[in-house]
């Protein structure tokens, strides 16, 4: 074999080596999200279940879940699970509290992205009107609700998803891999919701409009 054909397989299978690990180093970081422990948590009594609520900051943690949903992002992306979750809800049809908890998310955010974009319309002496206009434009574009990709996890694992400009905020049910009832905050930008059951998983969304101070019309 001649040798510039040796060199040429060698960068190949280099760069096939360097890419696989740096997917497998996105794969490891995504799931560590789930695994690191809160500097500050508390319970909160939800009915019959115990919600954990958890940030990666010390001090309060409803505090800092807030301070989270209202900071300014670029671009907001919800997850709302897996490809197993997926396949279920395609299948059987039985996924309403997924859905629930879906939409509750997403009108939450979209309220809050939508009363800046409503205020920053209105100091550019946009009307009522066209500040609405302004700003829905702007959700649309925005916040982006999907099923998680392969993809998705090296990007969430890289930081590229879920930082201080990029709101990520992940709904982990039964087949999604939840171990227990919880919503924290594992990293800046990054909110989990986790729950045993996808109805638990809808009170954890109401929970957001509570600590919030934002509430959403019940379907």
């Amino acid at each position: 074999m001649r040798r510039s054909s040796i060199l040429f397989l060698s960068a190949i299978l280099l760069m096939v080596l360097g890419a696989l690990l740096w997917a497998s180093s996105g794969y490891s970081s995504y799931n560590s999200l789930f695994k690191e422990k809160m500097k500050s948590t508390i319970n909160v009594r939800m009915g019959n279940v115990t919600v954990e609520v958890g940030s990666s900051s010390m001090g309060d943690p409803l505090a800092a879940i807030n301070s989270t949903l209202y900071r300014k992002y670029s671009r907001v992306t919800i997850i709302l699970g897996t490809g197993d979750t997926k396949g279920y809800c395609d299948r059987t049809g039985k996924c309403q509290f997924r859905t629930l908890a879906a939409s509750s998310v997403s009108c939450l955010l979209g309220k809050l992205l939508g009363a800046y974009y409503y205020e920053t319309a209105r100091e550019m002496g946009y009307n009522d009107s066209s500040a609405r206009r302004f700003a829905l434009e702007h959700v649309s574009r925005e916040l982006s609700p999907r099923w998680l990709s392969t993809w998705d996890r090296i990007e969430i694992g890289r930081g590229k998803l879920g930082n201080r400009g990029h709101l990520l905020v992940i709904l982990r049910g039964p087949l999604d891999g939840a171990e227990e009832n919880r919503v924290y905050s594992p990293r800046d930008g990054v909110l989990v919701l986790e729950a045993l059951n996808d109805r638990t998983l809808y009170e954890e969304a109401l929970l957001l409009q509570g600590i919030t101070g934002v509430g959403c019309s019940s379907p």
